[in-house]
C-alpha cells in the first residue's frame, strides 16, 4: 500500500515497484486528495480499509506523505497492526519526531528510503576502498547541485538550502565515513531572483570531521546552471571519482580511479535497488538495506545543528565554479 500519492508515491515508489514486479503490479493507495483510483491502483478511503485485503502485519506500507505527516501516519499504521513500513526521506522534519519514530521501530520494522547508500555506484566504490586501491580514505567531497529558481520563488516550504539536497549527502557521508562526526563549518548563501533575494536558499556547504579523522565537504548549489551529482573520495594513495545518475531518464553512473585509464559505466537505479533490498528483508528475511533509521536520525541531528550554526556567505566565495 502507498500512503500518500503525490510525486514520491506516484513517480518514484509506484514506478519502482512496477520495475521490480512487472508493469501490471497493482497497489493499494490511500490519499484524501484523490477522487478516483490512479492507473494500476485500488483507491481506499482510509488506512483501516486495508485490513479487508489481508492481515495488516503481512502487508508492506509505503509512507510517502509530506514529511510533516510521516510520524502521524506511522503511528496510525502501527496502532492498526502494520509491522512492515517503508518510509520516504526525510523521515521527519525534526530530530524530536525522528526519536519518536525510533521508538515505534521497537514495534514494527521501519525501513527509511536510503538512495545513495544503496546505489550500485556506491557499492562499486566501497569495493575499491576495501581493496586498498587508494589507501586509507582521508577526505570526501560531494556536490549535489541543480538549478532551483522556479520552485524556490514559488514556495516557502524550505527554511534553507540545508533541507533540499544535503540530507542525501550527509547520509552518504555518514554511511561511508562513520556517524561519529562534528561540524567544522556551515556557510549558506541567498538565492538571487530578478525581483528579490531569498535568504539561505542559494546553496550551502557543510564540512564534517568524522571520528576516524576523515573530513567530508558537502556542497549543494541551488543556483547552478546544470545538475551535478559528483563524489570524490581521496585516500593516502589515490582518489576515486564517481558520478551518480542525475535523473531517472538516464539511469547510469560513472566511476574511475584518478590516474588510471578507463572508467566504469554502471547502470544504476538506486531507489529500485533500495526497494529490492527492502522487500527481500521484509518478505524473505534478507539483510537490511544500507543506512538504517538510526543513521537517518543522526543525519537530521547534524542538519539541525548546521542550520543553527549557519553563517551567511557570499555565493562567489563559497562555490568553486
Amino acid at each position: 500500500m502507498i500512503v500518500g500519492y503525490g510525486r514520491a508515491g506516484r513517480d518514484l515508489h509506484h514506478r519502482a515497484l512496477r520495475s521490480l514486479f512487472g508493469p501490471d503490479f497493482e497497489v493499494l493507495v490511500v490519499d484524501p486528495a484523490l477522487t478516483e483510483a490512479p492507473p494500476g491502483a485500488v483507491l481506499l478511503p482510509s488506512l483501516r480499509e486495508a485490513a479487508g485485503f489481508g492481515p495488516m502485519a503481512e502487508m508492506v506500507f509505503h509512507v510517502t506523505t509530506p514529511p510533516c505527516h510521516h510520524l502521524g501516519a506511522v503511528e496510525e499504521l502501527v496502532a492498526l497492526g502494520a509491522r512492515r513500513i517503508v518510509l520516504e526521506k526525510p523521515v521527519a522534519p525534526s530530530s524530536a519526531e525522528t526519536r519518536r519514530l525510533c521508538a515505534l521501530a521497537l514495534e514494527a520494522t521501519i525501513l527509511p528510503v536510503s538512495v545513495w547508500p544503496n546505489s550500485k555506484v556506491t557499492e562499486r566504490l566501497r569495493q575499491i576502498i576495501a581493496d586498498g586501491t587508494i589507501g586509507m580514505p582521508v577526505a570526501l567531497y560531494m556536490e549535489q547541485s541543480k538549478p532551483r529558481f522556479g520552485r524556490t520563488g514559488s514556495s516557502d516550504s524550505h527554511r534553507s538550502a540545508f533541507e533540499v539536497e544535503l540530507p542525501h549527502q550527509v547520509l552518504l557521508a555518514l554511511h561511508l565515513a562513520g556517524d561519529q562526526a562534528r561540524i567544522l563549518s556551515s556557510p549558506v548563501w541567498a538565492m538571487p531572483l530578478p525581483d528579490r533575494s531569498v535568504p539561505a536558499m542559494g546553496g550551502a556547504v557543510l564540512r564534517l570531521e568524522h571520528g576516524n579523522g576523515v573530513v567530508s565537504t558537502l556542497l549543494s548549489d541551488l543556483t547552478s546552471p546544470t545538475r551535478r551529482r559528483h563524489l570524490r573520495v581521496t585516500g593516502t594513495r589515490g582518489e576515486i571519482l564517481a558520478d551518480f545518475p542525475v535523473s531517472t531518464d538516464d539511469p547510469y553512473g560513472q566511476l574511475r580511479v584518478a590516474g588510471r585509464p578507463g572508467r566504469a559505466v554502471i547502470e544504476d537505479s538506486p531507489l529500485t535497488s533500495f526497494l529490492a533490498a527492502a522487500y527481500a528483508h521484509l518478505l524473505d528475511g534478507g539483510p537490511l538495506p544500507a543506512a538504517d533509521l538510526r543513521l537517518h536520525h543522526r543525519t537530521i541531528e547534524l542538519l539541525e545543528q548546521a542550520q543553527d550554526q549557519a553563517v551567511t556567505a557570499e555565493l562567489e566565495e563559497s562555490v568553486s565554479w
